[in-house]
């Protein structure tokens, strides 16, 4: 006789298998600053406890999400677990529509319908430059939305092949804390400095108030938002270095400036360059030398 499985658990099953294969798979030195979260890693595999420590929740949080079970699990989450787990357009709507009963696309917070904004067609020149760069690259809009990068942004950062939010990624996913380093001081603050600036400027910007209701959900966010000593720059120096790490790169820190450019046929969009903090002029090569440091950035394969 047919075994009488209780309703809800062949999904429970499927999202069991879909997230199981996709933790098997990926290979942990795809992730930046993985290795000094997690310790070395040998081969490819996720444990539930490393997807756990990667999303910033608890094991057992986590293993309600691959075990099927019904919880209010955020967008944010589950955004979170499609770049670590590198879920295909299949995985990622299966996933999606068996936790919210509703298709992917175009949704907003906890699967609420979203309206993406109209974005301006960046000029040819534009495209050319940004991905005629060795260097990671990308235009983003007045709400922080990417309109355009170029291939070493989405090496250097997978989230950008999501669609997600710049302000949103930095100052609220896990993965960013992990792979930027000091995280509060040199990241977080001068973009949430930046952020309320923009808020006092065009604060009837519908777009980016649900940006600014996104960042201040987050605590550690909502902390720094609150803080009356944010600095009155909102950009750091080009010259003043920062540190990430990069994927397939182990423990091995980057020393990077950020520069960021205003577009004259753009004027609400902003273009932004990650290049080497170096001590001297250097030329980017095809192939990195045995020896080069850790400031050192690769030109994309």
């Amino acid at each position: 006789m047919p075994e009488n499985n209780p309703p809800g658990s062949a999904p429970r099953t499927t999202i069991t298998r879909v997230l199981r294969q996709a933790r098997r798979r990926v290979d942990p030195r795809d992730i930046p600053g993985a290795a000094t979260l997690l310790g070395p890693q040998n081969g490819p595999g996720l444990t539930q406890d490393a997807v756990a420590r990667l999303l910033g929740v608890s094991t057992k949080w986590y293993r309600s999400l691959e075990l099927g079970k019904p919880r209010t699990f955020s967008k944010t989450m589950l955004e979170g677990v499609r770049r670590i787990l590198a879920l295909t357009e299949d995985e990622w709507e299966t996933v999606w529509q068996l936790t919210y009963g509703r298709p992917a696309c175009d949704a907003g917070e906890n699967g609420a319908p979203a309206r993406r904004p109209a974005r301006q067609t960046p000029p040819r020149a534009v495209r050319q430059f940004v991905e005629a760069q060795p260097w990671p690259a990308y235009l983003r809009d007045s709400r922080w939305e990417v309109a355009l990068y170029n291939r070493a942004a989405s090496r250097a950062f997978p989230w950008m092949l999501y669609g997600t939010n710049v302000a949103v990624w930095v100052l609220t996913y896990p993965e960013a804390r992990t792979q930027l380093i000091h995280w509060e001081e040199d990241w977080a603050i001068p973009m949430i400095a930046e952020l309320r600036l923009e808020a006092e400027r065009r604060g009837t910007d519908l777009g980016l108030q649900a940006v600014i209701r996104t960042v201040q959900s987050d605590p550690a966010a909502r902390r720094l938002w609150d803080s009356p000593d944010l600095p009155a720059v909102s950009h750091p120096s080009a010259v003043q270095p920062r540190s990430l790490y990069l994927p397939r790169e182990g423990t091995k820190e980057f020393e990077i400036s950020v520069l960021t450019m205003r577009v004259e046929d753009m004027p609400s969009y902003r273009l932004t360059v990650i290049v080497p903090a170096l001590d001297r002029p250097s030329t980017p090569v095809t192939k990195p030398a045995a020896t080069a440091r850790a400031t050192d950035m690769k030109q994309p394969r």
